[in-house]
């Protein structure tokens, strides 16, 4: 099993219903090839964890960078792994919603610690721990 953190900037301001589209897509694909992970996006920003076979992962990796809705995508951590953090998700995804929502407030303390962390400007151990604290905070 192979994991993969990435972060991009998207090419323009998609709306939340653009999102979930694309997620729709996104997701039959990914169970298809046998990927999961979390996706997580915020005033324009991804930060996607990927995991499935390194060659999937890779393979999907590589039409992401392509891909024009992406722009600026920086790998922030890639291993092997004994498991997946969202084995049971094809693509996880949230949104961080509005300012002083529950969600929000706990979701922009992780987003401080991980940005506090420097793991936006180089690779990072602590991308698993990070998205293993998301799944906890979004599905218990």
């Amino acid at each position: 099993m192979h994991s993969l953190v990435y972060r991009s900037v998207a090419s323009e301001s998609f709306t939340l219903s653009e999102i979930y589209k694309m997620l729709s897509d996104a997701r039959d694909s990914n169970a298809d090839h046998g990927i999961t992970g979390c996706l997580l996006y915020h005033n324009n920003h991804f930060l996607q964890l990927l995991e499935g076979t390194k060659e999937e992962v890779l393979s999907l990796y590589n039409r992401i960078k392509k891909d024009p809705r992406h722009r600026e995508v920086i790998t922030l951590m890639e291993e092997p792994r004994s498991e997946r953090i969202f084995d049971d998700w094809s693509m996880a995804f949230h949104d961080y919603g509005q300012n002083g929502s529950s969600s929000y407030i706990k979701m922009k303390q992780i987003d401080d610690f991980f940005a506090k962390s420097g793991a936006y400007e180089k690779p990072s151990k602590l991308a698993i721990p990070f998205f293993t604290n998301v799944r906890e905070i979004l599905f218990g």
